[in-house]
């Protein structure tokens, strides 16, 4: 005979002279179980001990778990949990195995009382697909379930439905003893089988919202449910304004996104404008000109600086450009005076067209430009100005120009034909300028010989 049958006599001829008590417990494979025992009514010179098979030895005392002792499949699923200040020192079994089955034992020490758990570990495990479904009204829906066990085959899948009574088992047939039952509906739901436990309900309306639950029992007769999951119902009108809410979303996801690269290209005047107010000044440093202008020497390049954009920035607004012709030290490296004159400017300003993009040292200012704004965190800004529409030169530009044209806002000279698409151009281009606490304009008469002579030379 074995221990187990040993215990069961035992446990048989205790209950008779009260001194064990019997709980039999099923557990479901996978899941976690959890035996209750504690010292309540019992002085502090007692304690808890657990065994269980092979019943050689103690799985534990009070809190201590004694590993040597435990089966090697159940080391590292079982623990003691509970209130130990309280008394209160719990068995629990973690992922349960069907090796698992047999007595688990709380002896209470020095004290007459034991209490036995018979634990049977069902190899049958039913789960639902999701805990909530949602249909509409006169279509059909699939509630899912899945079935799994290992040891026995499943002979009967049901699945039930909660009313104000309870749980009823929905009945795929009418016959003279459930007409007339709510869930006896003929055609309205389709027969679980253990190779397909799922549940169709065909036609749906109103009386089907409410929890549900699939079962399933095994060829022992032995029977699991499932946790519940809840249908509930949108009727057409509802449908239809859920999708004009997740429409009208995603539109104006759509248009922010649209909105945000078109802002980044080429930002409103209004937005510029707030930007400009709260800028501080930046003219408490020690740079030499508030910014570097880099432009090809063509006739066209040459007469827009010379005769508008110098004209425009340095005598009317009292900005300190930097041009090559008037402020290039002579004898001086031109690689030097273009890396110096970008350090001590606080914008460079990109005249970009056709004739820009040929290279040349164009290139480098544009470089060494692209380099002042990256070691400086963008604190010395480039200001891109195209001479033609963006599209026209694109193709022409390189990756380091893509790269500012793309992470700045760039901005392109109207031409001469609209008197209030210039008055804009020079706004922008004012309110990207660095703020000043004062502007100083240059008169006429204050013209150095070699300012002169290139004004001269535009003319």
């Amino acid at each position: 005979m074995d221990l187990g049958n040993i215990y069961r006599w035992m446990l048989a001829l205790s209950s008779i002279y009260g001194y064990a008590t019997t709980v039999y417990i099923r557990g479901i494979i996978d899941s976690t179980i959890t035996f209750n025992c504690s010292l309540r009514g019992l002085s502090t010179k007692h304690a808890i001990i657990w065994t269980g098979p092979p019943y050689k030895d103690y799985y534990s005392v009070q809190n201590h778990i004694y590993v040597e002792n435990i089966p090697e499949h159940l080391k590292a699923r079982l623990k003691i949990v509970g209130n130990f200040p309280k008394g209160f020192y719990n068995l629990q079994i973690k992922d349960l195995h069907p090796s698992d089955t047999g007595f688990y034992i709380c002896h209470q020490y020095r004290s007459k009382r034991n209490e036995y758990f018979y634990l049977v570990v069902i190899d049958l495990n039913v789960t639902v697909s999701k805990p909530s479904y949602v249909g509409e009204i006169g279509s059909s829906i699939t509630l899912g379930c899945s079935i799994s066990s290992e040891s026995s085959n499943v002979s009967e899948v049901r699945w039930y439905f909660h009313s104000n009574r309870g749980y009823h088992p929905l009945e795929t047939s009418c016959n003279a003893e459930n007409q007339g039952k709510p869930t006896c509906r003929t055609g309205k739901y389709s027969k679980p089988t253990p190779a397909n436990p799922s549940l169709t309900i065909e036609k749906l309306d109103l009386n089907d919202v409410g929890p549900y639950m699939c079962s399933a029992t095994n060829q022992d007769g032995l029977t699991v449910n499932s946790t519940t999951t809840t249908l509930s119902l949108l009727d057409s009108k509802e449908i239809r304004k859920v999708v004009f809410v997740l429409g009208l979303i995603c539109f104006l996801l759509v248009l922010l996104v649209v909105t945000r690269l078109v802002l980044r290209k080429n930002k409103p005047m209004f937005f510029l404008q707030i930007a400009y107010t709260f800028q501080k000044a930046e003219d408490d440093d020690s740079k030499l000109w508030d910014a570097f202008v880099s432009f090809k020497s063509q006739d066209a390049d040459h007469q827009f600086v010379s005769s508008k954009l110098y004209m425009k920035l340095e005598t009317q607004l009292g900005y300190k450009l930097c041009i090559h012709h008037k402020d290039f030290l002579p004898g001086k490296a031109i690689a030097n005076n273009i890396v110096d004159s970008i350090a001590n400017s606080r914008r460079t300003i990109l005249i970009i067209s056709r004739e820009y993009l040929q290279g040349g040292y164009t290139t480098f200012e544009l470089e060494m430009a692209h380099a002042e704004m990256i070691s400086t965190k963008s604190k010395h800004k480039i200001i891109p100005v195209l001479l033609d529409k963006y599209e026209n030169l694109q193709g022409l530009m390189d990756d380091t120009l893509k790269h500012i044209i793309q992470s700045v806002t760039y901005i392109t000279w109207p031409g001469e034909t609209s008197q209030r698409d210039v008055k804009a151009f020079w706004k922008r281009l004012e309110l990207s300028m660095p703020k000043k606490s004062r502007k100083l304009c240059i008169r006429s008469d204050e013209n150095t010989p070699l300012l002169s002579s290139w004004l001269d030379s535009s003319t």
